[in-house]
């Protein structure tokens, strides 16, 4: 077949019109970028049981596997020597309280200084104070108002008695504060020394008898969050001493439940928060119907199969699958793939320019 200058022509033309088209159809083709990164669900609240006094299991409140709330008591504790402790403190609190009432019956004085502590009287002042404060701007406020004839006179008159009550009640607590300053300074040095020693004595076995009550406190073993008890055999545990740091069950929350994968630095830069996440789970013949979205990107590296990655924390959206009453429900430790949308609806055209670039780029 000859080749003439027409039929070159309308081949180059037709060339043309096919390029266009085709130009034309892969612009009008789109797609999503998508990064894939492996990983595993994990449960977002667990809340470990853990014993923080030591005693003998005295009773067991709770059984495994059973929903508790917030606070309930799971196991009761038994340790004599506190109670030993606390009934010992309690006798030396009360010795200094009768030796610092002889100490002040010798000066003969008339106001028993044991009544009067200046460190309360204080702290009363300074919250009357911070009171007076308070119904002074309450008052300087109605006043406003009844200058403005909003409020009535008998509100006005309400809001200024209460303010000078209060500067009367601060008055006399300074009053109380002064009179017991001057009875202690009239006492002689040994005197005032001796006393001061035994209230330093009294205050400190009143701290010991406070961290007493805390640590008897802890032999109640309570949760820490609402949830399921995770336990082996709770009723074993009857009569056995637990120790300080014992694990002894854990509580689960099932109702939220996170994704924690493993993203490489190329994929990284392309992870943003919220972005929406779709899951492939093997455990679920492959299909991705589980949604989520990204919740967190760590900046620590880890290592993962040799190569160095960055976690991915994603939150699972689809609630119904937290449900272990179903056949297939998520929990700790399925592996999975967690597909993030990293874009949407990308022109097919604009990927190819992007490659060609590339490729100028390396060349």
């Amino acid at each position: 077949m000859r080749i003439t200058v027409k039929n070159s022509l309308s081949i180059a033309t037709i060339m043309v019109v096919f390029l266009i088209f085709i130009t034309v159809l892969l612009s009008l083709m789109k797609i999503d970028r998508k990064v894939i990164v492996p990983g595993t669900f994990t449960y977002r609240n667990i809340s470990p049981v853990i014993i923080e006094e030591n005693g003998f299991v005295e009773k067991i409140c709770a059984e495994e596997n059973e929903q508790i709330e917030k606070n309930d008591t799971i196991l009761v504790l038994r340790n004599k020597d506190i109670e030993m402790e606390i009934t010992n403190c309690k006798s030396r609190i009360n010795i200094y309280k009768i030796e610092l009432e002889e100490i002040l019956q010798l000066k003969e004085y008339d106001t028993s200084i044991n009544s009067f502590d200046v460190t309360k009287l204080k702290e009363e002042l300074e919250l009357k104070k911070v009171e007076e404060t308070y119904y002074k701007n309450t008052y300087l406020d109605k006043k406003d108002l009844y200058e403005k004839k909003i409020i009535s006179k008998d509100d006005y008159e309400e809001a200024e008695l209460i303010y000078e009550q209060t500067k009367l009640e601060s008055r006399s607590i300074k009053i109380q504060i002064d009179e017991l300053t001057r009875i202690l300074q009239k006492l002689d040095a040994s005197s005032l020394l001796n006393y001061n020693l035994k209230q330093k004595e009294l205050e400190l076995e009143e701290n010991t008898l406070n961290y007493l009550k805390n640590r008897k406190e802890m032999l109640v073993v309570k949760a820490k969050m609402s949830g399921k008890l995770l336990a082996d055999k709770l009723e074993n545990h009857l009569n056995v001493f637990l120790s300080q740091g014992d694990q002894i069950a854990d509580v689960v929350s099932y109702d939220k439940i996170d994704f924690i994968g493993y993203a490489v630095g190329a994929d990284i830069i392309r992870v943003k928060k919220d972005q929406e996440v779709v899951f492939n789970v093997d455990t679920f013949r492959g299909k991705d119907f589980i949604h989520g979205k990204v919740k967190r990107i760590g900046l620590k590296t880890a290592e993962k199969n040799g190569v160095i990655s960055y976690p991915v924390e994603i939150e699972v959206l689809s609630k119904e699958f937290f449900d272990r009453g179903r056949k297939r429900f998520i929990h700790a430790g399925v592996a999975g793939e967690a597909i993030i949308m990293t874009e949407r609806d990308i022109p097919i055209v604009e990927l190819l320019w992007e490659r060609i670039i590339k490729y100028a780029d390396f060349n």
